[in-house]
């Protein structure tokens, strides 16, 4: 009798909150799904397949983040028994929690959203035993005035499946003009890729045809029919003759180039500009991506930090944010999923200053859980 009463005092409480809630903006519509104008298939075909900066940065991201292993902390222990451990180790049928991680930053972005299905268990209390992941172009978040997202609909063939918000762990990078649904990078750098990809195909055509440029021959006197027969004749075969020497043409033709000089054309100066700037819309340093023509050892070295610490790190703090509280949560409030970068070489020097921090805090009679708070060692509760 009693959880009844509680049950209605929760639930007349929910109605409440319900009701203070701000109204929906204008332009989205409740219980209609939200379509984009950006799509990841769109983001892979026009960027990440045909730019190498693009495919560079995202790659070297990728692979970064995923080699971050995730572990699962209760009342601050770690614990590698946890039924939320055992999942993260073993998440899917076919991929593993690197393979999960990859496509979620590829997604992210590339798209500007990851979707993550959880799969679960009756017999074991509804538990989560599955992750599956999503292609993000299908999914498409459906607004509700009372839990901002009623549900979503996952587009399946000819058929459009229900998914439950509370089964979908999304993640996003912001869009301020849309709360429903996240933009890319990518989507920032278009025309940049765009620039970067017509400069390749320019230098491929060029190459093509021997880097003999369009013009016209204009002739001083003008030319009866036969002559300018002639003329054209001439013309075509020695620019069609595999050797294209000198061409000889009398002298009273002039050659007007129509194209632009090569000094105007400095592709190679074009694409070193537009890779900085591909470059830094995804935080990647040059150097992470193979771009040594200015690089030492010493920055190199100080390219990896700041790659880690201000690209992936803070990566790593969203999506954490996002499984924590899509995942973690479901196996209790004192359930937390945390980053072991511990063995990250470029971020030993940071470990070793945080250690020199430590010690003199330690000095100064602070104890060493204040100090792990503090500094954010990653030590278990239970060593202090």
């Amino acid at each position: 009798m009693k959880v009844n009463i509680f049950k209605k005092v929760a639930k007349g409480l929910q109605v409440e909150a319900n009701a203070n809630r701000p109204k929906l903006m204008p332009s989205y519509r409740s219980g209609k799904p939200q379509f984009k104008d950006w799509n990841t298939e769109r983001a892979i075909n026009e960027g990440f397949k045909v730019s190498t900066y693009v495919y560079s940065c995202v790659y070297r991201i990728m692979k970064a983040v995923a080699s971050v292993p995730l572990k699962v902390y209760e009342d601050g222990d770690y614990n590698p028994e946890h039924p939320l451990q055992v999942l993260l180790d073993d998440p899917h049928p076919f991929y593993s929690m690197q393979d999960i991680m990859e496509r979620m930053a590829a997604h992210l972005y590339l798209g500007g959203n990851s979707i993550i299905q959880i799969v679960r268990l009756e017999s074991k209390g509804g538990l989560p035993v599955e992750l599956f992941p999503l292609n993000p172009d299908k999914v498409n978040p459906v607004p509700d005035q009372a839990k901002f997202i009623s549900h979503y609909e996952y587009n399946i063939g000819d058929r459009i499946e229900r998914l439950e918000a509370k089964d979908i762990i999304h993640d996003m990078f912001t869009d301020p003009a849309n709360p429903y649904w996240g933009m890319s990078p990518l989507q920032a750098a278009a025309m940049i890729v765009d620039t970067d990809v017509e400069a390749v195909k320019w230098n491929k055509v060029t190459m093509q045809n021997r880097a003999v440029t369009d013009g016209v021959f204009a002739f001083k006197h003008d030319l009866t029919g036969a002559q300018y027969k002639e003329a054209k004749e001439h013309v075509r075969e020695q620019y069609s003759a595999k050797g294209r020497g000198p061409w000889v043409l009398g002298n009273e033709v002039e050659y007007i180039p129509m194209s632009l000089s090569p000094t105007e054309m400095d592709f190679i100066e074009s694409r070193k500009m537009t890779r900085e700037d591909i470059c830094s819309i995804f935080q990647v340093p040059p150097p992470m991506v193979g771009i040594y023509d200015k690089a030492t050892l010493s920055n190199i070295e100080t390219a990896r930090k700041i790659f880690w610490l201000d690209g992936i790190i803070p990566y790593l703090k969203d999506v954490l944010d996002t499984l924590n509280k899509g995942l973690a949560r479901e196996f209790g409030d004192n359930v937390e999923i945390k980053a072991d970068t511990s063995m990250v070489k470029a971020l030993q020097e940071n470990l070793n200053e945080k250690v020199e921090a430590a010690y003199k805090f330690k000095q100064m009679g602070w104890s060493l859980e204040e100090i792990n708070e503090r500094l954010d060692l990653g030590f278990s509760k239970s060593k202090g």
